[in-house]
Order: structure tokens, then sequence, then C-alpha cells
């Protein structure tokens, strides 16, 4: 299986902060969702919370 390097790149207010990870997988893919799985959560945003980002200068993105 062939290793991969995975950064995961945080933007912060002053900069940005980059984390590496090696990981040994099948493919990109899997050595992708495997650092995914216990960094990155996804659910729907709630009307206040959108209200409360939006206002704090945080901008929607379009995932295309």
């Amino acid at each position: 299986m062939p290793d991969y390097l995975i950064k995961v790149t945080v933007p912060t207010q002053d900069l940005d902060v980059t984390k590496e990870r090696l990981v040994r997988a099948k493919n990109e893919a899997r050595a992708l969702a495997h650092v995914v799985k216990d960094t990155v959560t996804v659910e729907r945003a709630t009307t206040d919370e959108i209200i409360r980002l939006t206002q704090a200068g945080v901008p929607m993105e379009v995932a295309e």
C-alpha cells in the first residue's frame, strides 16, 4: 500500500495552521476518508446558526 502525506490547514484569524499526517492506505480516497472521519463533521445549519455566523463575518461558500 502506498503512503500519503495529507495536509490539514485550519485558517485562523492571525495565520493558517497546517498539520501534516502520514497515512498508509490503498488509495488517496481511503487516506482522505481516514483523516476526515476524526477531524470533520457535517450537519445541517439551523437558521439561527446561519444568522449568527453571517453576522460574525463568516462568508457563505458555494460548493460546485
